[in-house]
C-alpha cells in the first residue's frame, strides 16, 4: 500500500489543532490590544474602553463583542478585519436580538438579556427519528440500541452538537 504525505502551509480548518492555533493567535492579538483574558474562562477577554467594559467572548471562530457604544464595537471589528479578514472579510451582525451558537440572545428589555434555545430545540426535535421509544440512562443510548439502519439515519441527520442540545434540554 502506498502512502502520500503532505506538508500544509496552514492549519486545516475543523481540526483540534486549528482551533488551538486560532485561540492562541486571537488571545495573543487581543492581549496586545490591551484586553485581559478572564482567569476562569480563557475564551473571554475584557478591556475598559471609554470608561465602560468591552467584552469579547468566543467559541472557536465565532466571536461576540459587547460594549455600550456601537462605535467601539465597529472599531474592534475593523481591527479584527485588518488582522484576520485579509483573504475574506469577517461577517458581522449587529442587532438587539442575536442568534449565537444555537442560542437566541434578546437585549430588547433594557439592561437585561433573555437567553433561549426554543427554536434550536424545535429544530432538533423535528429531526429526531420517530421510532425512538423506551428508556435510557443517556439520550444516545436509545439511538445506539436500535437497528443499524436507524443508527445510520441518526448519524446522517443529527448534528455534531446533539449532546449539547440534550444537556440544555434535560437541565431546563
Amino acid at each position: 500500500m502506498s502512502m502520500l504525505y503532505i506538508k500544509q502551509k496552514k492549519a486545516l480548518y475543523g481540526t483540534l489543532q486549528a482551533a488551538l492555533l486560532f485561540w492562541r493567535l486571537l488571545s495573543d492579538t487581543l492581549t496586545k490590544w490591551g484586553f485581559e483574558l478572564n482567569m476562569y474562562d480563557k475564551c473571554v477577554a475584557n478591556k475598559k474602553i471609554n470608561g465602560k467594559k468591552c467584552m469579547i467572548i468566543w467559541h472557536v471562530d465565532n466571536l461576540k463583542i459587547s460594549h455600550i457604544e456601537k462605535k467601539v464595537v465597529d472599531d474592534i471589528i475593523t481591527q479584527l478585519n485588518g488582522k484576520f479578514g485579509k483573504e475574506s472579510p469577517l461577517t458581522a451582525m449587529g442587532s438587539r436580538v442575536l442568534k449565537y451558537l444555537g442560542m437566541t440572545l434578546d437585549y430588547t428589555s433594557g439592561y437585561q438579556v433573555k437567553i433561549s434555545m426554543y427554536e434550536y430545540m424545535d429544530k432538533m426535535l423535528t429531526k429526531l427519528p420517530t421510532n425512538m421509544s423506551g428508556t435510557a440512562r443517556t439520550p444516545l443510548q436509545i439511538i445506539y440500541s436500535t437497528s443499524t439502519q436507524t443508527q445510520r439515519n441518526c448519524q446522517r441527520i443529527l448534528p455534531n452538537n446533539f449532546i449539547t442540545w440534550w444537556q440544555y434540554y434535560c437541565t431546563n
